[in-house]
């Protein structure tokens, strides 16, 4: 398996965009049928899974995988075959690996398990690359917005979750690969008190912000106040849906352009989105298929149950038609912006911002990465019932033990940023909206 370097990974990105739509349908066809003759090759589980398949088989005829099935056959699935679980759940019980090389070959991320099954995933250098050069070369939709994060001096801050996510993991392996560039990254841990990001924002003065859209309408908001004083050039949201109101507060606050993109941890850069506000699939590397609940093709223009992803550019961990809850409506008529490739419209996460007594707001992915990190806490839920009284429920093997070490490490976030409040265990699981079927894991008053 060859690799792909960045310089490549760059100029094979240019290519594929002066391609037309059939051309890059053309490559990506090649690839998939690279990719699945390999991962049936190297792969005890992809090679269980393809046994029988017809010579001239077509992406639909190939089974549909998911997350739970997946990591039950964890060291049958990987293509290299010296990788166990074991192995890498004890590279991941050390901080201070995220973003090294674990056996100087694979980065190693966890989703955040929002559907209440975190997936572990390996990138190895080929793959980081390509993700790395989409980012680069599709992630401004204007290039206006480009020359000027590039004129005023590229510093750039990102708060998300501090762990083995796909944000701050991959902002720390660019930091270890390029240790010049401290002066111009920073990425801040969304569990940081607000005063103390702020102070920090403010030292930095950052030309591209980056974040979770409720972390940083609460930024927006100290903007407003007079105490954080940035000028981005550019405010690059992801991890959740952001809403337009949301968009149109963050432009006033900051000044800059502001834009999103979709991206997960098993499909790296996903899609980029245009001056339109359509996130255009990167369709080379990338195929989305969106589907109902029986993993059924539905018609452009019609809201799908979830979507079958195929990452083409992984080739050590494959996802190939792996089931994603994200549900997307697809579209394949011309945009308007000049990308001719087919753009989706996403129904991102919904998690509540809180707010208590005092007028303190709390953003949902902060209070969600503390919970995401107590041992033994398999699936939760966080209900506020009153202002300052929220209800946990769980499900855990020893509910009382669990309880006790999740209300410890709440109970020390909420007062790190001035809220007291009581936190009780629920006689219940976690529940999904009983109308939507939605599932939230931060629900704030009056929202459940």
């Amino acid at each position: 398996m060859k690799e792909i370097g960045l310089g490549k990974a760059l100029a094979m990105t240019c290519r594929a965009g002066r391609m037309t739509p059939g051309e890059r349908k053309e490559l990506a066809q090649k690839r998939l049928k690279e990719l699945a003759a390999y991962a049936g090759q190297n792969s005890p589980y992809y090679g269980r899974l393809y046994k029988g398949l017809p010579e001239d088989w077509k992406l639909t005829d190939l089974p549909t995988v998911n997350k739970v099935d997946l990591m039950a056959h964890f060291d049958m699935w990987l293509t290299d075959r010296t990788v166990t679980e074991e192995a890498v759940n004890s590279f991941m019980e050390d901080r201070e690996n995220i973003g090294r090389l674990m056996d100087g070959k694979y980065l190693i991320f966890t989703t955040s398990g929002s559907t209440g099954s975190p997936l572990v995933v390996l990138y190895d250098k080929t793959c980081m690359n390509i993700s790395s050069a989409l980012s680069v070369l599709r992630a401004y939709a204007r290039k206006e917005d480009l020359s000027a994060f590039i004129k005023k001096g590229k510093r750039t801050a990102s708060i998300f979750a501090e762990g083995f996510y796909l944000g701050s993991g991959s902002v720390k392996y660019q930091l270890r690969r390029m240790p010049w560039k401290k002066g111009m990254m920073m990425n801040l841990d969304v569990r940081t008190p607000t005063a103390e990001i702020v102070e920090k924002l403010n030292r930095f003065s950052p030309v591209m912000l980056g974040g979770y859209p409720s972390g940083l309408e609460l930024l927006a908001d100290e903007q407003a106040a007079s105490r954080l004083h940035i000028s981005p050039a550019i405010v690059m949201t992801g991890g959740e849906l952001l809403r337009d109101e949301v968009r149109e507060k963050l432009a006033d606050a900051f000044g800059g352009y502001v834009q999103t993109n979709y991206s997960c941890t098993e499909g790296g850069t996903m899609c980029h989105e245009c001056v339109n506000r359509h996130l255009h699939i990167n369709d080379e590397w990338i195929m989305i298929e969106a589907v109902d609940e029986d993993n059924r093709l539905v018609p452009d223009g019609t809201q799908s149950a979830k979507i079958l992803l195929t990452n083409l550019a992984n080739k050590v961990q494959p996802f190939i038609r792996y089931e994603v809850s994200d549900r997307i409506v697809m579209h394949h008529e011309e945009c308007g912006c000049g990308c001719d490739a087919p753009w989706l419209e996403i129904e991102g996460r919904n998690d509540d911002i809180l707010m208590f007594e005092v007028g303190i707001r709390l953003q949902p992915l902060a209070v969600y990465a503390i919970l995401r990190e107590v041992p033994g806490l398999k699936r939760f839920q966080l209900v506020q019932k009153e202002r300052n009284v929220l209800e946990l429920r769980m499900l855990a093997q020893d509910p009382k033990e669990v309880f006790g070490k999740a209300e410890e490490v709440l109970q020390s976030y909420f007062r790190d940023n001035g809220v007291h409040a009581v936190i009780y265990a629920g006689e219940i699981l976690p529940q999904v909206h009983p109308e939507s079927g939605k599932f939230k894991h931060i629900v704030a008053l009056g929202r459940e």
